[in-house]
């Protein structure tokens, strides 16, 4: 399968960038669960006192924009 910037540049990829979207595929399939681990997460630093409720305000609401996409 071709690489969605083939033919954009004239040098070939860093090993690490393949090494970086090895899991897109699976990223892909596992956004919606990885989105809610990262909103139960906020929670629990905003119960901590780490973030404040604005901070998880915005969080959650920034994620939730992602996830309806």
């Amino acid at each position: 399968m071709n690489k969605m910037w083939s033919g954009r540049f004239s040098a070939s990829a860093s090993s690490l960038l393949d090494q970086f979207n090895a899991s897109i595929m699976f990223d892909r399939k596992l956004y919606r669960e990885d989105i809610e681990g990262s909103i139960a997460h906020a929670t629990m630093l905003a119960k901590q006192g780490i973030l404040t409720a604005d901070e998880l305000s915005q969080i959650t609401k920034g994620l939730s924009q992602v996830k309806r996409r």
